[in-house]
């Protein structure tokens, strides 16, 4: 859909010197493949806010009356009702079968299912003597084939992950059993292509010594920080005899976290130990030992599969029990699950305290099965009943449950299916869709509901279909839908993005003072995402949804179709090529599962809809000038505890006239914080929200740990140095170690300048 662009010329930046931008265009030829466009990028609405501040907003008692000293109806009121935009809920796990995924295919005790980064038309299966076979449309073939150790029956090839750059530098991980003496193997091998490994590189990272056959554990995962997850069993024989699990100077009854880039200079090993793994300081210095630096995480028996959630980032794990126990853990970093003297939720030593270790999620008894299998997150298309449940099995009993937590309460748990099979892990394609490993029958399996389940209400495949729109070919919206902006948006890439809120009718949304507002269930939040052209028109591309079901936000994507009539709902990712401002440049499309990398828990799902960035006079559809949250207000949609001239604001970061620390710090609120903020999604210890002082935030003169790009002396933030400043650098680079690291092919030249300027001004550090 082309249209005539609405936007003003944007309001000039400072002039930057002539070196700086040259350095910069330089940065991003040698980084990205392409010149900064020369054409200037929509402009963004600078309107006129008071300055943030971060001052405590008292608890709403009586809210503001919106309409004291008020000239007139806001652009918003009166309200009308959104009675048609809304999307289906999840139904509830029920019933379903398990059923051969590929019936013509057939392995030999499959411990393992996936696939490989950057290539989305390969599969590939682990067997337990030993072999990796990869196919696709075709009959497997062989792409790995180890010695491995079967002496005991929890022996041989036990996991594989693939490193997730492997479409560049083709290494992969796998971690077996050997013998003489009898030891576990983590090993890197390269492959030729995504069919077939070397097997003559192997390059042995770490050998650990097993006393026993059994619990050897063996899981591979890399997680979102970039780190290698190793997990490993007790050591076995029962009972844990050698109390490895509450011994973490062992690496046994613990998970690993391993930086398997580059190597230790002060321990000599052929892998980097993260700086912040519980046991980092000090390590290999000839001090007392108290716990090996790899150790991550301590205390269980035999974690034999576990899997990061790609929503939350959370690392789940199933530790198989003793006696009486099997249970569910979140796994965390200096997290110590209480292995041996505790069994689950309850003591497997007499007199022991449970409460001085973390719980599990869930327990379950020998009545229902007896040798867990971990699983996975459900972030997939197919069956909307799963979305953010946790999927595992159990090996003894084939029985199948879906796990959903509840806050402040016991999660829900419920049975999918009686599989009668030997279920040894849970796996996932490219688009999030599930499979089930067993070592009987043909070896993988999926799911399908029952012929006699209840009929599910499917996601509309046509955005006019939604109710959202009154008529998606000429853009206009269903009544009810409301429109806002940010003040510091999002960069997209040079796209505009006219937003929208649609509220079930007669409900509001809940004021919160520091991160996003609380919407009911129900909500629906709409992005549309418009590509400026070289004439001057916009490019209607893709319209994002953010739906607030009964089981948490579910993120949609509809690709627009080539005469802008209507837009196709996407089931996963896809990149395609669109015409920018000046060049053709690559554009993607996300996945579900790729919605919920950014929208997070921790950033409460909702990202640009605070108080900070709603608090600021804009114009709206029609020409209608006013503050934002007042015009909310007004209309019912929130209550305010004051009046927005005392409620906290961002600055526009593209204000010349504005302060520069409130602009570098609005932006790297919006741009960085939905990941960098405690508890969430990113690596390092980082607060990169506005609301915390940059003494606290964890960069001020700190040194990476994610890799100093090559740059000599670098710190996270340099005051007064841009050049060694790695948030300025990741900033201004696309490809490996770019900041966002999803989502954009052309980096922000005015952010690049904006945060420059910033740091180069810093004085210090406080």
């Amino acid at each position: 859909m082309l249209r005539p662009s609405p936007v003003p010329a944007r309001r000039p930046l400072t002039a930057p010197p002539v070196a700086l931008l040259a350095a910069v265009a330089l940065w991003a030829v040698g980084c990205a493949g392409e010149v900064p466009p020369a054409v200037d990028p929509p402009a963004r609405d600078t309107g006129g806010a008071p300055r943030p501040t971060d001052a405590a907003v008292p608890d709403i008692g009586t809210p503001w009356d919106a309409t004291v000293g008020d000239a007139g109806p806001g652009p918003l009121s009166p309200r009308i009702d959104n009675t048609t935009c809304a999307l289906p809920d999840p139904p509830r796990p029920g019933s379903m079968a398990v059923v051969p995924a590929f019936p013509d295919l057939s392995f030999e005790r499959p411990l393992w299912f996936g696939s490989a980064p950057g290539e989305p038309t390969l599969r590939y299966v682990v067997e337990q003597a030993g072999r990796v076979k990869v196919f696709d449309a075709t009959a497997p073939t062989a792409f790995l084939d180890l010695t491995v150790s079967r002496l005991g029956n929890e022996e041989g090839l036990l996991g594989l992950a693939f490193h997730p750059r492997f479409a560049t530098n083709r290494k992969l991980y796998v971690y077996y059993s050997a013998t003489a003496p009898r030891r576990s193997v983590l090993s890197e091998f390269t492959a030729i292509d995504g069919r077939r490994a070397d097997p003559t590189t192997e390059r042995i990272l770490l050998e650990v010594p097993q006393p026993y056959s059994n619990h050897n554990g063996g899981d591979l995962h890399f997680g979102p920080d970039g780190y290698l997850y190793v997990s490993l069993g007790d050591g076995g024989a029962g009972g844990d005899p050698q109390n490895h699990g509450q011994r973490p100077d062992t690496v046994l009854g613990s998970i690993l976290r391993l930086d398997i880039d580059r190597p230790d200079p002060v321990c000599g090993t052929p892998y980097n130990i993260p700086a912040d793994n519980p046991f980092a300081a000090g390590r290999c210095q000839g001090g007392p030992v108290v716990g090996r630096p790899e150790v991550w995480a301590w205390g269980v028996r035999n974690t034999w599969r576990m899997s990061f959630d790609p929503g939350s980032g959370e690392l789940w794990g199933a530790d198989v029990g003793q006696d009486e126990v099997e249970e569910v853990n979140v796994l965390v970093r200096g997290g110590n699950f209480g292995w041996r003297p505790v069994e689950g939720d309850r003591c497997f030593e007499p007199g022991c305290d449970p409460s001085q270790f973390l719980p599990p999620v869930f327990t379950y008894g020998h009545d229902q099965g007896e040798s867990i299998t971990g699983g996975v997150v459900y972030r997939g298309a197919r069956f909307p009943e799963l979305w953010g449940a946790y999927v595992f099995g159990d090996y003894q009993s084939g029985r199948i449950w879906a796990l959903r937590r509840r806050t402040g309460e016991a999660p829900e748990v419920t049975v999918l299916a009686d599989a009668n099979l030997r279920l040894t892990a849970f796996g996932v394609d490219p688009a999030g869709e599930l499979f089930i490993v067993a070592f009987n029958g043909g070896g993988l399996y999926t799911v399908q509901r029952q012929a006699d389940a209840a009929p599910v209400t499917p996601v509309p495949v046509r955005l006019s279909e939604t109710g959202c729109f009154a008529d998606t070919a000429t853009d206009t919206l269903a009544p009810g839908v409301v429109p806002y902006a940010p003040r510091a948006p999002f960069w997209s890439d040079h796209a505009r993005k006219p937003r929208y809120i649609a509220l079930p009718a007669g409900t509001q949304m809940g004021w919160r003072d520091s991160d996003s507002f609380d919407f009911p269930v129900g909500t629906v939040l709409i992005k549309n995402f418009d590509m400026p052209q070289p004439d001057g028109s916009e490019l209607r591309f893709e319209t994002r949804m953010l739906h607030k079901s009964s089981v948490g936000w579910i993120g949609y994507s509809y690709r627009w179709n080539a005469d802008g009539t209507d837009a196709d709902l996407l089931t996963g990712a896809e990149s395609h090529p669109i015409q920018g401002p000046q060049i053709m440049q690559t554009w993607d499309y996300p996945s579900r599962t790729q919605c919920a990398a950014c929208h997070t828990p921790e950033a409460r799902h909702a990202l640009g809809t605070t108080a900070r960035q709603l608090n600021f006079e804009w114009t709206y559809p029609g020409g209608r000038r006013a503050n934002q949250l007042a015009a909310l207000a007004e209309a019912g949609y929130l209550n305010l505890p004051a009046a927005p001239a005392e409620l906290p604001a961002f600055v526009d970061p593209f204000d010349p006239d504005a302060d520069l620390d409130a602009r570098a710090r609005a932006y790297l609120d919006t741009n960085c914080a939905s990941c960098h903020l405690p508890g969430g999604a990113a690596n390092a210890n980082l607060d990169l929200r506005a609301i915390t002082p940059l003494g606290e935030m964890g960069v001020c003169d700190a040194e990476p740990s994610q890799g100093d790009l090559g740059v000599p002396g670098a710190r996270l933030l340099a005051p007064g140095d841009p050049g060694r400043s790695l948030i300025l650098q990741r900033t201004s680079r696309r490809g490996e170690g770019q900041m966002p690291p999803l989502g954009s092919h052309i980096f922000d030249l005015e952010g690049v300048l904006l945060l420059e300027a910033w740091i180069q001004a810093l004085p210090g550090c406080p």
